[in-house]
């Protein structure tokens, strides 16, 4: 396995893809700063004396016998080394592995290395630290993928959405102590490029020129991602278990599409937005436990294989997409939205997750998915966002009705976005009238406010739990206000699902179970066990 796959097209990533059973993405930000080579001088980098690990540790997407590991050091003034240690014990009396890596600054003094074979064996579970002569980073813990034959249950966390302002990331430290993840996987909007909804008093987001969370700038980009990282639980998280992230729309800006602001949105704006999404991105990069590489694409979608039980396929919904249908409006009939050829992935990333899963030899594939492929009809014709897969109803008929004619099974898509807890059957034109091939499981938001906040009216509110309910029948859950996560754990006897709740306001909130679920073998049935 290894961070990134081997391209698809001259936009794919073109370097260093290793087959190891199961390859998965990743691109890095070569390309966004790339500028033609020019023979140097090498300077000898010191080993570092002091430096802090403010924003903890993190584990990137595992392998058998490889993972990613990661740590941001402050208090650094040139290129420096400073040493990673992994061992089969906590109290490191095991050590396995001792390697000195790079602080270089042109990343932000983000440390990103890949430790792939030697000490590391299949399916077991090790501990990491990083250490300059006089400290230390908290320690780490990951697992390794588990061996390419196993048929052991897979579980993976899942979340999406969590503006800093909105709330406490008490989610988080309860993902942080959930036993055995595989992975974690955030599904979008690790970041939100401003602030969109109010909070708790002790929990500002005052960042950005004007001070009030609106950032353009690498640098103002960078400082919004230590702002994130240094919370408690969200440390606690990255420190716990295997992680990997894929952007949505607030890693650059609300509802944009490829290098297009959401047509609903004035253009009267003094900025451009290839800049803000080039800064967005390559900061993303930085502060991800993902592989530096030298790519000329910043390709975030891919696969990884766990034993025999699951494949995760990870897809971006945003940076190849075509504008909006309908101007992008919300909660108005949109005939345009099951017509046309707008494309929500591109050539390159629809081919390759057609081809990827339909080839796929896991029983289960969990696709990563940002926003929802179910419809979501407010009355009949009217959908309620053609952000989504809903506004792009040709592109979705397309994939999905090939999957059905490979005859692929055991199809279920885990969902962010829309910040309500959803659960259901996917048609292949997203609504009951087509054939099923699939489920999904939409697993609310860690802070940010859903429709139950949103939109303040009663009547309004009520309209559309009653709209849900007669025009959107193929969602059999529904929970439209709590926040929290989720957890999915694939079993060659089936698929189980829990959606926890954490009271956001609270920083003193624990999780509490809200609904679980099941999914028999072979069945696109959601049956709901608690």
């Amino acid at each position: 396995m290894t961070d990134y796959l081997q391209p698809v097209t001259r936009r794919a990533v073109v370097g260093g893809a290793l087959a190891t059973g199961g390859a998965v993405l990743l691109g890095g930000p070569a390309a966004l700063g790339a500028t033609k080579k020019r023979p140097r001088r090498k300077i000898k980098e010191p080993f570092l004396r002091d430096g802090e690990f403010n924003l903890g540790v993190g584990s990137g997407l595992p392998g058998t016998d490889e993972i990613t590991l990661w740590t941001r050091v402050d208090g650094v003034e040139r290129n420096s080394r400073i040493r990673l240690e992994i061992a089969r014990d906590p109290d490191f009396k095991k050590t396995v592995l001792r390697r000195n890596v790079r602080v270089p600054e042109i990343r932000d003094w983000t440390v990103h290395t890949r430790v792939k074979g030697g000490p590391l064996k299949p399916g077991e579970e090790y501990y990491y630290r990083f250490e300059t002569r006089k400290t230390s980073s908290e320690v780490g813990r990951f697992r390794t993928a588990r061996p390419a034959d196993s048929n052991e249950p897979v579980r993976i966390g899942y979340f999406s959405c969590q503006d800093y302002q909105a709330g406490y990331y008490g989610a988080h430290g309860a993902l942080a102590e959930q036993d055995d993840l595989d992975l974690v996987v955030c599904l979008g909007d690790y970041v939100y490029e401003q602030t969109f909804y109010p909070g708790p008093d002790d929990r500002k987001d005052r960042l950005g020129k004007e001070k009030d969370g609106f950032v353009l700038t690498l640098p103002e980009w960078r400082e919004k991602y230590r702002l994130y990282k240094a919370d408690p639980n969200l440390r606690a998280l990255h420190a716990a278990h295997p992680f990997i992230a894929v952007w949505d729309d607030h890693e650059v800006e609300d509802n944009y599409a490829a290098d297009k602001r959401d047509p609903a949105k004035s253009d009267d704006v003094d900025y451009d937005i290839k800049d803000r999404r080039r800064n967005g991105y390559l900061a993303f990069f930085e502060y991800m436990p993902r592989l530096r590489t030298k790519p000329v694409d910043t390709r975030i979608y891919g696969s990884a294989r766990f034993g025999k039980t699951a494949e995760v396929f990870l897809l971006d919904q945003r940076q190849y997409r075509d504008q909006q249908a309908c101007g992008g409006e919300l909660l108005v009939p949109c005939p345009d939205a099951e017509t046309g050829d707008r494309t929500y992935l591109g050539a390159a990333q629809k081919q390759w997750f057609k081809d990827a899963v339909s080839e796929s030899q896991a029983r289960w594939k969990v696709v990563a998915n940002q926003l929802m492929i179910m419809a979501v009809d407010s009355a009949p014709g009217v959908t309620i966002n053609v952000d989504a897969w809903d506004g792009y109803g040709a592109e979705r008929r397309e994939i999905l009705e090939h999957f059905r004619s490979k005859g692929v099974k055991d199809l279920t898509f885990i969902t962010g976005d829309i910040h309500t807890f959803f659960a259901g059957t996917v048609h292949t034109n997203g609504r009951a009238s087509t054939p099923a091939v699939g489920t999904e499981f939409v697993g609310g938001s860690i802070t940010s406010l859903g429709f139950e906040h949103i939109i303040t009216d009663a009547t309004a509110r009520e309209g559309i739990r009653q709209g849900l309910r007669v025009s959107s029948p193929h969602i059999t859950y529904a929970e439209l206000q709590s926040r929290g996560f989720g957890v999915l754990e694939a079993r060659t006897d089936g698929l189980k699902v829990d959606y926890m709740t954490v009271d956001a306001l609270d920083p003193k909130a624990k999780a509490k179970r809200l609904a679980s679920f099941s999914v028999a073998p072979g069945s696109t049935e959601v049956v709901k066990t608690a």
